[in-house]
């Protein structure tokens, strides 16, 4: 029997590029996956191996797992943009991860302790994990409001000339809510191998924000994953702020876990809105 959802934390990454002008690809997604179930496998390559293929969750079906892990997009201290990739000025990136599971929290670190440098997408570009915080769970209450820290994606499957595809839903779409009551219901149940009495989870777009950005359009993004491979594939998300209102045992998940599909790819990290200003509080620092 796996560990589940219990002490569960957050950890804030603080990275240092060792690459003198470094640059990384904006669809960065896929890569930094990799580089955290790099850091699973350092640590136990049974578990690492059990994580990914979904055996750790029991005897369900291969279509339908989870891996309970997010994380937020890459924050460099500076940098600017360059037609598809990001150049820095400085060294430092923050980045956060969230884990819903406590051995998998637990595995993360230990590979990180273990192989503190990484590369994305070229070997040469080497980046260190400088800093570990973990930051503890907040209060979770029956209303809250969320920024995302990485784009919020779901999708409704379409039947486009009898083959069926991914519609992926926009913050105008009515299906939205429902589409992510259904997911993290789902989330809940091959967790708990049941379904929780309280069902209520309602999720309601900041129209206003919406609308001062400019549009719908604005705030949503396209991520390719395993750009250039004949596995490539595009992903419609958006970033903008959240009201979740519901059981908060299902709000905790999706704050562990990531709201919405894809955690494991980096998409559905959430942070509390009234952080936007001081960030993530009462951190306990390990240097590494």
């Amino acid at each position: 029997m796996i560990d589940k959802v219990g002490w569960a934390m957050r950890l804030h990454l603080t990275l240092g590029a060792l690459s003198e002008g470094l640059s990384i690809p904006i669809n960065y997604q896929y890569y930094l996956s990799t580089v955290l179930y790099r850091f699973l496998y350092t640590s136990s390559k049974e578990y690492a191996s059990k994580l990914h293929s979904g055996a750790f969750l029991g005897d369900i079906s291969p279509r339908k797992f989870f891996k309970y892990f997010c994380f937020s997009q890459l924050f460099p201290v500076k940098a600017h943009i360059d037609r598809d990739r990001i150049v820095l000025h400085e060294p430092l990136i923050h980045w956060y991860v969230s884990v819903a599971i406590e051995e998998t929290l637990r595995h993360l670190i230990l590979g990180m302790f273990e192989s503190q440098v990484f590369f994305i997408e070229n070997p040469e570009y080497r980046i260190v994990v400088k800093n570990v915080e973990l930051v503890p769970e907040p209060q979770y209450e029956r209303t809250m409001v969320f920024r995302m820290l990485s784009p919020l994606t779901v999708s409704v499957p379409e039947n486009v000339n009898g083959t069926l595809r991914a519609r992926y839903l926009l913050p105008d779409d009515p299906e939205l809510s429902q589409a992510l009551r259904k997911n993290i219901l789902q989330r809940y149940k091959y967790l708990y191998y049941q379904m929780p009495e309280d069902t209520e989870f309602t999720v309601t777009v900041d129209r206003n924000y919406i609308e001062k950005r400019g549009g719908v359009h604005t705030v949503t993004k396209l991520v390719t994953l395993k750009q250039n491979t004949e596995q490539e594939t595009k992903v419609r998300g958006f970033l903008c702020p959240v009201t979740i209102q519901g059981n908060p045992l299902l709000i905790k998940l999706a704050y562990n876990s990531g709201l919405g599909e894809k955690g494991s790819m980096g998409f559905g990290m959430l942070e509390i809105a009234k952080r936007l200003t001081g960030g993530p509080s009462n951190k306990v620092s390990t240097t590494l």
